[in-house]
C-alpha cells in the first residue's frame, strides 16, 4: 500500500457523514489516505475518531473505509467495506446502543440480564452498491461478565471470546 496522511479533509468528511444520518456525529483525526495496489482499492483510516450515535459515545481506537478506487470518479463513490476496531465498551454504553441489535430477544436479553462486563471487538461492515448494510462480522472478547442466566442462576467473573454475523453467534474459551 502507498498513501498519504493529512487533516485537510477531516472537517469535510466528518461535515458530510453526519448529514448523511441525523443520529451520526463524527469527529475525525488525521486521515490517512492509502492505495492498495493489488486490490486497486483506496481506504481511509483514521485513529481514534470521535463518534456520537444516537448520544451514545462509541469509544473507536481506529476506523478504516474501503471503497472501489475507480467508483471515486463517479458522482458517487462506492463504500465496500468499514471496518471498526474498538476500544473497551463497558456494558453501560453497550446498553446505551442496544436499541440498532437485531434480534430483539438479544436485545431484551442484554438489556435485562447483563448487570456488568467489558467488551473489546472488531466490527467489519459490508455494503451494497447502493452503500447500505449488507452483512457485517464482529469478533472480539467479553471480560468480567456478570449475567443472570434465571433467576436462580448467575454468571460472576465469566470471559469469552466470541464471533458473530446476521446469522450465528459462536462463543469459545468460556471461563
Amino acid at each position: 500500500t502507498k498513501g498519504i496522511k493529512t487533516d485537510s479533509f477531516d472537517n469535510l468528511l466528518s461535515n458530510k457523514i453526519s448529514q448523511s444520518n441525523d443520529n451520526l456525529e463524527i469527529r475525525l483525526n488525521k486521515i490517512k489516505f492509502k492505495l492498495d495496489i493489488s486490490e486497486i482499492n483506496l481506504y481511509l483510516e483514521t485513529t481514534e475518531p470521535n463518534i456520537v450515535y444516537r448520544n451514545a459515545d462509541i469509544p473507536v481506537d481506529n476506523l478504516k473505509v474501503y471503497i472501489d478506487f475507480l467508483s471515486i470518479f463517479k458522482s458517487s463513490p462506492k463504500v465496500k467495506k468499514i471496518n471498526l476496531n474498538l476500544k473497551e465498551l463497558d456494558v453501560a454504553q453497550l446498553k446505551k446502543i442496544s436499541f440498532i441489535i437485531k434480534p430483539s430477544n438479544f436485545k431484551n436479553f442484554l438489556t435485562n440480564n447483563i448487570l456488568n462486563g467489558k467488551i473489546f471487538s472488531n466490527i467489519e461492515f459490508y455494503l451494497n452498491k447502493d452503500n447500505q448494510l449488507e452483512d457485517f462480522i464482529t469478533k472480539g472478547t467479553v471480560f468480567d461478565l456478570d449475567t443472570k442466566i434465571t433467576d436462580r442462576i448467575i454468571l460472576k467473573n465469566s470471559n469469552f471470546s466470541f464471533f458473530a454475523d446476521n446469522t450465528d453467534v459462536l462463543i469459545k474459551n468460556f471461563y
